[in-house]
């Protein structure tokens, strides 16, 4: 609260016109206490607040930001409970909370994007007005470049999908290009332990941008399966890599849907045992996944973003494992195993 007394008494005390030293001989104190109230260093003692309210015509709520604390706080239970929707597979009731977050919080642009992100999951093309509008107010009102970003990220993916590339292109030129960012220009300022620091943050991000553009490259340009393959199980090995240098766990889903997308190019290639074994890796991976489910952060909200009812044991047997080119491998009993015991623990979120 410290922080918020600190904000308004500063702006009060301008207000009125006043210095350091005029608060400090009205309340009895000394310049140093003032100067610290403001720094946010200290904090006036409890018997002091309500005289510097009456003195200010203020309530001692406002000086506290008590409304404002508990504007926040619940403003971090929509961003839950609207995730935690998403990630059960309820898009409906998503969209119908960040409708009624955005209207409590209209300038809460942050609500506004997880708006976006529930319209594009329910039904994108029922309510493509309401997310360019949405959208298009984030981009031209909100101040905060991060928040903004995301809104830009996900209207453009829209934008494609609804093959609207010439408006989705004039957004992404307003994008900063990813070679001149923080991550990449820090290490000329930093040192030691904060320089560390800073690098163990940034590997993360760009493997993950490092891995995508290697997977869409495998699949968008001219190979057989074989140089698919080893392009794919090259994204493995970064990932492995990258996460194990910053101690962080990896993307699981990813690395599932990889062995699993990597077993069915063996397939096609005519591998029976490393198809067979990546089977066994993507379903392991799944395994491992349904302990995980049921984790939170530290926000309380789910572990993973999650937007279907079913669990992953459940789409991988029944969206991956059930397609055509498995049938190379579909009598052999150790696929039998695999696909009977992802069945056995598929479950509706």
């Amino acid at each position: 609260m410290s922080i918020y007394f600190s904000e308004k008494f500063k702006q009060l005390r301008r207000a009125h016109d006043l210095t350091q030293e005029q608060i400090a001989d009205i309340f009895h104190v000394s310049p140093q206490s003032v100067s610290r109230w403001e720094t946010g260093a200290n904090y006036p003692d409890i018997e002091i607040l309500p005289h510097i309210a009456l003195f200010f015509k203020v309530t001692v709520d406002e000086l506290l930001g008590t409304q404002q604390i508990a504007g926040e706080e619940k403003v971090k239970d929509y961003r839950r409970d609207i995730c935690n929707l998403l990630n059960v597979g309820n898009a409906a009731g998503a969209v119908e909370m960040a409708r009624r977050a955005v209207k409590e919080y209209p300038v809460n642009y942050y609500l506004q994007n997880y708006l976006i992100q529930a319209l594009c999951t329910d039904d994108a093309d029922s309510h493509r007005d309401e997310i360019i509008a949405v959208g298009e107010n984030i981009m031209e009102y909100c101040t905060d470049q991060n928040t903004t970003l995301w809104a830009k990220w996900q209207i453009v993916r829209q934008y494609a999908k609804w093959d609207m590339k010439e408006q989705a292109r004039k957004i992404v030129d307003t994008l900063p290009e990813a070679f001149y960012t923080q991550d990449l220009t820090l290490k000329y300022v930093l040192e030691g332990e904060e320089l560390l620091e800073n690098l163990k943050n940034s590997i993360p991000r760009f493997t993950i941008m490092l891995c995508g553009f290697i997977g869409e490259y495998a699949e968008k340009a001219e190979l057989d399966a074989p140089q698919k393959i080893e392009y794919h199980k090259t994204e493995l090995e970064i990932e492995r890599l990258a996460y194990s240098v910053c101690g962080e766990e990896i993307d699981l889903i990813n690395q599932v849907f990889l062995h699993i997308h990597i077993a069915g190019l063996y397939c096609e290639a005519g591998d029976i045992e490393n198809a067979l074994a990546y089977v066994d890796a993507a379903t392991q991976g799944a395994m491992q996944h349904i302990d995980q489910m049921y984790q939170t952060t530290e926000n309380g909200s789910n572990y993973y973003p999650w937007p279907t009812p079913r669990n992953l044991p459940w789409l991988l047997w029944e969206d991956h494992l059930m397609k055509p080119e498995f049938d190379f491998i579909r009598g052999d009993e150790r696929f039998v195993k695999c696909f009977d015991l992802l069945k056995e623990n598929s479950r509706e979120l």
